[in-house]
């Protein structure tokens, strides 16, 4: 499945369910718990210019934590905290201080979006949208909206992916065009939301699903932003994105590699540059430890550096959003033979990741060659290189 696919299925698993699990290629989250404070239950307690929010969630969570994310990047610390008791719990917050949107996240258990506004939200964690407050009660119709909508898609997409009769590269090119057939359907519709809510919330969340969810270039994500309110504009999650879309296209196949630094197995200060750009084909994997999809993949990088090692190609992984200890553990259990790099957040920042595993290949002189490799992919770049290069790697 190439990039652009797996960015749109994102969008494709909302619209289906929108309150989702935590993903396990996508980056963990930091947690920070203060000690638990007192639940408020009653709306009457609400303020003029906060929000309150009520949520609810099975009792056998009971004790657990939920943590709140708003404005700011999902990747930072939560901007509160609250204990489950008697499968209730509540946060009273500023709305100005909160930005647009926000997610609440029971960790590997429920994660439910809501939209920032004056009143009460009714936050049922273990159903599909938060609700009771006007621009909430719009998300969560404009959700089943696109649910409704594209139910039809996410069958016929599971069906292609499925297809053992056809070629890898031709089931891609089937999901890409069931995939560019729903989108170009939604957009308009998110387009209109868009146009009308420019300043608020719900604008905040139409824009974000089209950036994410189209087949977006950096020109058409800009595009996007530029209808939009100049608050809506300025929320540092749409910077983030828009940032990342630079980067993402500042690093593909025929540009220069954009060299980092992290630590070795043995805690020394290494670089990307020791390993790429120096007279061999380099595949580099971004990987981290509790990403299944990540293990799934290594059996294909051992067949490579096998099949390929002896003509000359290096394989490197760079360890990316983990903790040391738990990376080192993975790779004495996955018996991985290359070198490796740990770099928790700059590697991806550098490179526009938003998923992993991902697999760059780059040339012998540092430029990238190919993005976005996986399984029987990877041996066919390889072959294809190979008839050009008498066979040296």
């Amino acid at each position: 499945m190439n990039k652009n696919q797996w960015l749109r299925v994102g969008l494709l698993a909302l619209a289906v369910a929108t309150a989702l699990p935590a993903v396990a290629q996508r980056r963990k989250k930091a947690a920070v718990r203060p000690e638990a404070r007192a639940v408020v239950a009653s709306p009457a307690s609400h303020q003029p210019g906060r929000y309150l929010i009520l949520g609810s969630v099975p009792e056998k969570h009971n004790g657990q934590w939920v943590y709140l994310y708003t404005k700011g990047s999902m990747k930072e610390k939560p901007a509160d905290s609250t204990k489950i008791e008697g499968g209730k719990f509540t946060f009273d917050r500023s709305v100005a201080e909160d930005g647009f949107a926000g997610q609440l996240y029971l960790p590997m258990t429920y994660a439910l979006p809501f939209i920032v506004e004056e009143g009460v939200i009714q936050a049922p964690m273990n159903g599909p949208h938060a609700k009771g407050a006007p621009l909430n009660d719009e998300r969560a119709k404009l959700s089943q909206e696109i649910e409704n909508y594209a139910d039809g898609f996410l069958g016929r997409y599971k069906a292609a992916r499925k297809d053992t009769t056809l070629t890898p590269e031709e089931r891609d090119a089937k999901c890409e065009a069931i995939l560019n057939e729903l989108y170009s359907g939604l957009e308009p519709r998110l387009l209109a939301v868009l146009d009308m809510h420019k300043d608020d919330g719900l604008g905040f969340y139409a824009l974000t699903e089209l950036m994410r969810g189209s087949s977006v270039d950096l020109a058409k994500a800009e595009s996007y932003v530029s209808r939009a309110g100049k608050a809506v504009q300025q929320d540092p999650r749409v910077q983030e994105y828009l940032d990342s879309r630079r980067k993402l296209e500042a690093t593909q196949p025929g540009a220069m590699f954009q060299d980092f630094k992290g630590l070795s197995d043995d805690q020394k200060e290494v670089r990307l540059s020791d390993y790429v750009g120096k007279g061999h084909y380099t595949l580099v994997d971004f990987w981290a430890s509790w990403c299944g999809p990540c293990r799934a993949e290594m059996p294909h990088l051992k067949k490579a550096l096998e099949v390929y090692g002896p003509k000359g190609l290096q394989v490197l992984g760079i360890a990316v959003w983990d903790k040391m200890e738990d990376y080192l553990k993975a790779v004495q259990e996955l018996k991985l033979p290359w070198p490796q790099i740990f770099n928790k957040e700059e590697a991806t920042d550098l490179y526009g990741i938003s998923g992993i595993p991902q697999l760059i290949l780059f040339a012998p002189d540092g430029k990238i060659v190919a993005r976005d490799l996986r399984g029987a992919r990877i041996a066919k770049t390889l072959d294809e290189i190979l008839k050009t290069t008498g066979g040296k790697l």
